[in-house]
């Protein structure tokens, strides 16, 4: 082994125009955006969905669950469709079906057909899940891929946090059903504007032509992605602990107001801005991964050492989410640039890899939440805790001295 070391965000990178990266960013936020507004803006209406469809608000929960299987599942076909046609054609295949989906949820007159339309908004917006990653590799790599992303991060994350508001004005002024026209139209705009305004990123000369199962075996074969990938899942699924389990210590535990606790919910998000931030403007990739593994770990030890005491501490579930959420800011655009550098043939699929384990990984972290006895605050401490060890061992597992490919970490010499 030479004494070089080696980095996987290349020095040598792409040097995109300023407007054609904004206009890139608008059509992939909004593209995004089907898919985060599904996932949350119905929340408000629940109640009166429940007494619309004669059915136990309980159960509505399957609404959600149904609704992120499908757009978990469906990326890892997406993704292979994209890298063999083009990168337009399935994402203007699956807002289409979005719209379907939305439309279909306006007629509902029972639980079932709900969870019908709620299944194929998934399937459809489940394109958008794979390509938001696999579209800035056409474009991109090297440290403006970083930058890139990180943009990305920062814009799409006020997306879950605007629906719900969306969802409560339409749905009191207008009943259940307005919130999937709202969808629905929201549909329609992105599929026009990808339609006319997006311009096809991967070119026919580039398109992969081996079998999607060798591909998949290629990109999985590749060591490093396979750290980052691991990495990413566990830093999602931390998030989504805290999401699933949050709510419950501020309003049943700490007995704040539901403003309150709106504001507590809140609160990590400028966290997870700075984190992107920071990381898209670090001049080295490592250190934005030694500080992201950092602040991970800070904020898992402010929420887990009051729940060694069986104590339940606004304050340090406050910083302790903030932390947190800081460091997979960092984390998330510097990593996912990492594991998509290596595959620029390969990229859809790389990209639904990392969309759909991440996706399934925060849905099997809110369901143990669900499952195991409320610790108090022990029980995200340790879950958290737990998240930031399998990170620090992916980490190293991807900078281990035999591994032959280029790594985000430098190696020992």
């Amino acid at each position: 082994m030479s004494g070089e070391k080696p980095s996987l965000i290349s020095p040598k990178a792409s040097t995109p125009s300023t407007g054609g990266t904004t206009r890139l960013l608008f059509m992939l936020v909004f593209m995004v955006a089907c898919g985060q507004m599904a996932q949350t803006i119905f929340v408000p209406a629940l109640p009166l969905i429940a007494q619309g469809l004669a059915v136990d608000a309980s159960k509505l929960q399957a609404v959600m669950a149904c609704y992120l299987l499908a757009y978990g599942l469906f990326q890892f076909i997406y993704g292979p469709l994209s890298d063999r046609y083009g990168r337009k054609l399935p994402l203007l295949i699956g807002i289409g079906i979005f719209m379907i989906g939305a439309l279909l949820a306006t007629q509902a007159t029972s639980f079932n057909q709900l969870i019908c339309a709620s299944l194929l908004q998934g399937l459809g917006t489940a394109s958008a899940g794979a390509l938001c990653r696999s579209i800035p590799r056409d474009h991109y790599f090297g440290d403006n891929l970083l930058k890139f992303n990180s943009y990305v991060s920062m814009a799409v994350v006020f997306l879950p946090l605007v629906a719900p508001f969306l969802g409560s004005l339409a749905s009191a002024y207008l009943g259940w059903q307005a919130v999937y026209w709202v969808l629905f139209g929201f549909g329609v705009f992105v599929w026009l504007l990808l339609c006319f305004g997006f311009k096809e990123s991967l070119p026919k000369d580039k398109r992969e032509q081996q079998p999607v199962l060798a591909s998949y075996r290629h990109v999985l074969r590749h060591r490093s992605f396979r750290a980052y990938l691991f990495s990413l899942i566990a830093t999602f699924a931390g998030i989504a602990a805290f999401e699933a389990i949050a709510g419950v210590l501020y309003g049943q535990y700490l007995q704040l107001t539901p403003f309150m606790v709106s504001c507590y919910f809140v609160a990590p998000i400028p966290g997870y801005l700075l984190g992107a931030l920071i990381a898209g403007r670090q001049k080295q990739a490592q250190r934005s991964v030694f500080q992201g593994v950092a602040l991970l770990g800070a904020g898992a030890l402010f929420m887990l050492i009051p729940g060694l005491f069986q104590l339940v501490v606004g304050w340090s579930l406050l910083v302790g989410s903030i932390l947190f959420f800081s460091g997979a800011g960092m984390l998330f655009p510097t990593l996912t640039s990492a594991a998509l550098e290596p595959f620029p043939r390969q990229a859809g699929i790389a990209g639904a890899l990392l969309g759909g384990l991440q996706n399934f990984g925060a849905g099997l972290a809110a369901l143990t939440m669900s499952l195991v006895p409320m610790g108090g605050q022990l029980s995200i401490g340790l879950l958290s805790a737990v998240m930031v060890l399998l990170v620090i061992v992916a980490l190293h597992y991807a900078r281990d001295q035999n591994d032959t490919h280029q790594t985000l970490l430098p190696q020992k010499t």
